[in-house]
């Protein structure tokens, strides 16, 4: 299994501090990180839900960190970058593992390390979690930016799984 550790992607700024700080989200972010999960599922080419519902869902998840974890980067004040990961238990992956649900970086401030800071936080409270190993599930093969993203998580430690499949139960 890949090492836990993120590696900085080519190009990002590191010869300077950072002008933006990664931290674990609080109630006080809701709406921001749902504005931001929206931005994500429209980029994907999806409809994202109403944004109370949303609000709601960023809510259970903070009051709940058994379930998951949120994690959001930001700059004087603004969120410029939002993670979250559920903790889910399988009989086929011994122990818990996390599953990255959502991972954002506003257009503007990609290339930054942004992203390789929100995983390097969500390694760490992995690893403080006793999860030892964290999956994601990449966009449909027809998103313009498959090929950027698939190479942003084989650069910090991701091995290919193969695809996804799903059913909406109503």
């Amino acid at each position: 299994m890949s090492e836990l550790t993120p590696i900085v992607a080519a190009g990002a700024e590191l010869d300077r501090p950072p002008s933006w700080r990664v931290r674990a989200a609080e109630h006080r972010d809701a709406e921001k990180v749902a504005q931001a999960v929206a931005a994500l599922l429209t980029e994907l080419g999806a409809a994202p839900p109403p944004s109370q519902e949303m609000r709601e869902a960023t809510r259970a998840l903070l009051d709940h960190p058994e379930e998951g974890a949120l994690f959001v980067a930001e700059s004087d004040g603004e969120l410029v970058g939002v993670l979250t990961v559920s903790w889910l238990s399988t009989i086929h992956i011994p122990g818990r593992y996390g599953l990255i649900q959502d991972l954002w970086v506003h257009g503007a401030w990609r290339s930054r390390a942004i992203g390789c800071a929100l995983l390097t936080a969500l390694f760490e409270v992995a690893r403080e979690q006793g999860v030892s190993r964290v999956e994601v599930g990449l966009p449909q093969e027809s998103f313009a930016g498959i090929e950027a993203t698939a190479a942003f998580y084989r650069a910090n430690g991701f091995d290919h799984l193969g695809p996804r499949m799903r059913t909406v139960l109503t």
